[in-house]
């Protein structure tokens, strides 16, 4: 027989069971969100670094275009070359800018994304003397031109402007 006094225990278990069954599910699941997610803002950086690597490349082979069209000139002061770059404004659903430096012969163009934590710098090098001027831009189209300069050595720079 039974005591009386001790109630019926049958029913905590099944409670108990329950109540750990929905904990553990939930950890899984939470486990399951975060690792998506930091999947997620991987792949978004990679696409925002792949597709600022393509604009970066254009922009340096326009750079160095123009550059050795006015390093190859006979008479550059006397020279007009305006090449426009048609870019996106957005990469990977965010603004970027476009970071244009150079030291002598050698030269970088950086960009970087506003929002994903992407950075890319593509190197290029001049042929020439030519002095390209040290520009910093947001994304879009953008022109690159010669402008004369009779007082510089080279006889101009290459100037990188917003379009």
């Amino acid at each position: 027989m039974r005591d009386p006094s001790r109630g019926d225990e049958r029913a905590v278990s099944v409670t108990v069971g329950y109540v750990l069954m929905l904990a553990v599910s939930t950890l899984l699941l939470s486990g399951l969100f975060i690792a998506g997610g930091s999947f997620v803002d991987t792949e978004r950086e990679r696409a925002a670094q792949g597709e600022l690597t393509v604009v970066g490349e254009r922009v340096a082979a326009d750079l160095m275009t123009v550059e050795r069209l006015a390093g190859t000139a006979e008479s550059p002061a006397d020279l007009t070359v305006v090449r426009p770059v048609s870019l996106p404004d957005r990469v990977s659903g965010a603004g970027y800018r476009v970071t244009v430096t150079t030291a002598g012969t050698e030269g970088t163009v950086t960009l970087e994304s506003d929002r994903a934590d992407a950075t890319v710098e593509v190197p290029f090098r001049a042929r020439s003397d030519t002095k390209i001027r040290n520009a910093t831009l947001t994304g879009g189209d953008l022109r690159i031109h010669w402008v004369p300069d009779p007082g510089l050595d080279s006889g101009g720079e290459v100037v990188v402007s917003e379009a």
